[in-house]
């Protein structure tokens, strides 16, 4: 027999959800922006923080941030944590415990690459992923990543709409492949030239899992403390 919890919960959600599309479906998006912001890609130079963003766009990877948060309590820092609207719904209880101790982002709602998007489809991705995250969390999302890092005008015009910061990580002439099993392939790309002011973009993978108290050694010997984005860019209120 289902658990009821379980089923309010997701009965709520869909609720939430048809009244969201609803709303969104009555957004005027043929708007003219004249000028956006640009993203940003890193902080202070001179302030000895990184900032740290994890992308959980797959189910199995919130499995690994249990892990990964026990890392980073001992080291008392903390980190932004970007959910789909999927794997948000999938991991509530997850998802709040990070409200609390951490900080929550905005990554869209199902994944979508958004520079290819038409208007319509960007607003209902940033929005409906906005509206489910705070709702769910009590909480205001500050920062915005586009998935996989795509994105046009329109999808910066709608995040500053809505009072979000639109942050990249900071290109340091190192990419990674994230199907890679090899946590040696992961300490090396998120420890490459770091320096103050870098961002950086993690998966929560079992690799990444595997290394990531040598990643946080490795900033703490350079001098650098791992921090959220909304402290990084001092967006806190």
């Amino acid at each position: 027999m289902p658990n009821k919890k379980i089923v309010i919960t997701n009965s709520i959600i869909c609720c939430v959800l048809l009244v969201l599309g609803f709303l969104v479906s009555t957004i005027n998006v043929n708007q003219t922006y004249l000028t956006v912001s640009s993203p940003l890609s890193n902080g202070d130079r001179e302030s000895k923080q990184i900032g740290l963003m994890f992308i959980i766009d797959e189910n199995e990877l919130a499995n690994n941030l249990p892990n990964i948060l026990t890392t980073l309590d001992k080291a008392k820092f903390n980190a932004t944590f970007f959910f789909t609207g999927t794997t948000a719904i999938n991991n509530l209880e997850l998802l709040e415990n990070l409200a609390q101790q951490h900080e929550l982002g905005n990554y869209g709602f199902s994944n979508t690459k958004l520079n290819i998007a038409d208007k319509n489809l960007i607003t209902d991705e940033i929005r409906l992923a906005d509206a489910l995250i705070n709702s769910l969390t009590q909480t205001q999302m500050k920062v915005f990543t586009p998935p996989h890092g795509a994105f046009n005008k329109h999808t910066l015009a709608m995040a500053d709409n809505l009072g979000y910061t639109t942050v990249l990580p900071t290109n340091r002439d190192v990419v990674i492949d994230w199907q890679t099993a090899d946590s040696n392939l992961v300490l090396s790309y998120a420890t490459y030239q770091i320096q103050s002011g870098d961002i950086i973009a993690l998966k929560p993978t079992i690799a990444t899992m595997q290394c990531f108290a040598q990643i946080i050694t490795n900033y703490t010997s350079n001098g650098l403390k791992v921090t959220s984005l909304e402290r990084l860019f001092q967006l806190t209120e």
